[in-house]
């Protein structure tokens, strides 16, 4: 998994105990920024305002990759800070990945539409199976920001679902041929 050869730390200023909880689900963001890469990295590696912050951050530019909180513990990163009835806390049982991404209504705007690149496809897809393997987590656990927050929340706003599942599939597939059967992923 050649592409998380390039992960740097950056360390985060939150990250709180778990509590016990175990770790069986995965949820990728996208950032929909109005700043620049740096700055999206920076703010949720910061001490902000709004104690935002994630596990793992992946830039659009082929190499940015960071580690920002140990697995290990909790962030703030898919909860339900509206305290909407229907919508969980899922902070305590995931690990987070978000993915820099412009503003979608920003990109709508000068005529384009929300994306990411192959580098993120690559990188994602390559974290979330080294993340699935160690963790023993399912396949069918990785979701969508939107998905466990309907309400508040719709990124990764353009991501190519299929594309990544297909990657996923087509990776555990390769490292269970080459590796034995313990290679291939949960599903």
């Amino acid at each position: 998994m050649p592409n998380l050869l390039f992960m740097k730390q950056k360390a985060g200023a939150f990250g709180l105990s778990r509590g016990g909880t175990i770790v069986d689900e995965i949820v990728l963001h996208g950032t929909e920024s109005l700043g620049t890469e740096t700055q999206s990295l920076d703010y949720l590696s910061s001490a902000n305002k709004d104690n935002h912050s994630t596990h793992y951050w992946i830039g659009r530019t082929q190499g940015l990759l960071y580690s920002i909180t140990p697995e290990e513990k909790l962030t703030y990163h898919a909860g339900n800070p509206k305290k909407h009835p229907t919508v969980k806390d899922h902070n305590p049982r995931s690990i987070g990945i978000e993915m820099y991404q412009i503003d979608p209504a920003k990109a709508r705007k000068a005529g384009g539409k929300p994306d990411f690149s192959d580098w993120q496809y690559d990188t994602v897809v390559q974290l979330v199976y080294d993340i699935c393997y160690r963790r023993k987590i399912k396949r069918s656990m990785v979701v969508a920001h939107g998905a466990i927050n309907p309400i508040d929340r719709a990124d990764p706003q353009g991501f190519d679902w299929d594309r990544f599942k297909e990657g996923l599939y087509f990776l555990s597939f390769r490292m269970g041929a080459a590796m034995g059967a313990d290679y291939f992923l949960l599903d």
